[in-house]
Parts: C-alpha cells; structure tokens; sequence
C-alpha cells in the first residue's frame, strides 16, 4: 500500500482543505442533511448501537447519530483532519453530547479496537483511500461479528447535474484536470455499483445492496454563497486554482456561474440534481 496519497490527503485537509471546509462548514452541513438522514435510515440504527462515523466531519451525522443511539450506545467519529476536528469537539461541549468521541486519523490505517462497533457509517467518506480494499478489510475487522457497513456516495459526474454543470462553465474558461482514473481514489471513485461490490466482497463482506437515491442538492443559501462554494471548494476549483488565471478570467467564472446557475435559484438556495448510491453491507 503506497502511503504517498495519504500523505497528500493528511496535508491538504490540515491545511488549505479543512481550512475552506471550515469557512463553508455551516452551508455544507446543511446541503448534505437528506444524504446523510437517507443512509441513517437504510442502516436502521438502534438504541444502545455502537457507531464508527468515517469521514466524520464536524460532525453533524455522529450528533444525529447519538441522539439515535442514546445514551446506552456511543459514536465514535473519525477524520484526517485535526482543524476540523477540533471545531467538532468544540461543538460536543457546547451542546453537552457525552456519548460521542473523536479520533484524529487515516481509517483504512487506523488501529480501531477489533469487533468494537455494530454499525461503520459514512456520508461521503469512503471514496478517498488509496487501497480501498485495505481500508474495508480495517473497518470490517473494528465490527462485530454480523456487524454492518452503511454509507452513500456520489454516482458519476455526468449524473450529477452540480458537478457537470460547473465544470462546463469553468472549462469555458480554464483546462480541467484530468478525471482520476478508475481506480484512483476521488469523490466520484465509487460510482461504479460494480466495482464497489467488488471491493466489499474482497474485503470480507456479504448482503451487499446498492441503491440510487436521487434528490436536489441545494448548494448555498444564495446564489453568491452557490458560486463561492464551486469555485472554492467543488470539483471545479482544483482547475481553477491550478491554471493560474488571473483575476479579470475568475471574474468571468464567477460571472457566467451566476448567469447559468440563476435557473436554479429556488429563493431559500441554489438546488440541482444530485445521484448517488446509498450502499448497506453484512460483515461476515
């Protein structure tokens, strides 16, 4: 297992990525609650569960979580990122959350207490480890026996109407990166059901189901906070920050974004369409 990617990831999302997560964390949270609200309710959590919550965030899902779970289970929420991290467990104290925990690190590497959890669970974490297979073969072995995997993730680009309507725009204007390869690791890495499938089995798990769900995704509250979002943090930002464009060209980005993504603007935010998989398993 190459531990350069990790590397890279550690690096980002503790500096310059959790940094832009943090400045957007109150309109990400909010976009992403029926995703994370849809897989809670395919994992069908129990009072008294015990959680692992991958990719954790700032936690709006392992807060969700514990409130299922009660004051007989516990959530256990993990990330790469110390910044972001630190604002989750900020948030646990002031809302007096008791049976939630945190742990800063890379979970396909992570040494998680064997058949310590009923339920692995994440809202769009999964799809960023350089040996998948590895990382599911780490996280099966933290559930008990019988325990379960729930997690959703993106289906292709070219499905999802915010991504592709971006990166249209912006390549107007600047060269897009090259799309990771099938099997590199990125946000849409998994969606391909057949390779997921092919990845869980290989890691030791059975009962897979793999289902669309399809919803809108409302990307800011306004369309000034929309176009912020992309440009800065969604999948056409990389382009952007890599071309070198000047400010008259981003401008011009942020000029056409607002006049293609003006349709959208439903008055309480910018909402498009968004697929993804929502995707439950047994370990065995």
């Amino acid at each position: 297992m190459s531990s350069a990617v990790n590397t890279d990831m550690s690096e980002f999302w503790n500096g310059e990525g959790g940094d832009k997560w943090l400045r957007f964390q109150e309109t990400i949270d909010a976009s992403l609650l029926p995703f994370g609200r849809e897989v809670m309710a395919a994992a069908g959590i129990l009072p008294g569960e015990r959680v692992l919550d991958i990719g954790c965030g700032c936690a709006d899902t392992s807060f969700d979580m514990a409130r299922l779970v009660g004051a007989s289970g516990r959530v256990l929420g993990v990330d790469i990122s110390e910044p972001i991290l630190a604002h989750a467990r900020a948030r646990a104290m002031s809302i007096a959350e008791k049976n939630v925990t945190f742990e800063c690190g890379d979970a396909q590497l992570h040494g998680f207490d064997a058949a310590a959890f009923d339920l692995v669970f994440s809202r769009f974490g999964v799809m960023f480890f350089d040996d998948p297979r590895a990382a599911f073969n780490n996280l099966r072995a933290a559930l008990r026996p019988g325990g379960r995997a729930a997690f959703i993730c993106w289906r292709p680009a070219k499905d999802n109407e915010w991504v592709s309507k971006s990166l249209e725009i912006v390549s107007r204007h600047v060269a897009l990166l090259d799309p990771p390869g099938p099997e590199d690791p990125g946000p849409m890495s998994f969606g391909d059901p057949e390779r997921v499938t092919r990845i869980l089995t290989a890691s030791g798990f059975s009962n897979i189901e793999i289902n669309s769900f399809d919803t809108p995704f409302t990307i800011g509250r306004n369309l000034d906070e929309a176009v912020a979002f992309l440009t800065q943090m969604g999948p056409a930002s990389g382009a952007i920050a890599q071309s070198g464009a000047n400010d008259m060209v981003k401008s011009t980005i942020v000029t056409d974004l607002c006049e293609a993504l003006a349709p959208y603007d439903i008055g309480s935010g910018v909402a498009m369409d968004a697929a993804t998989w929502v995707v439950t398993a047994s370990a065995t």
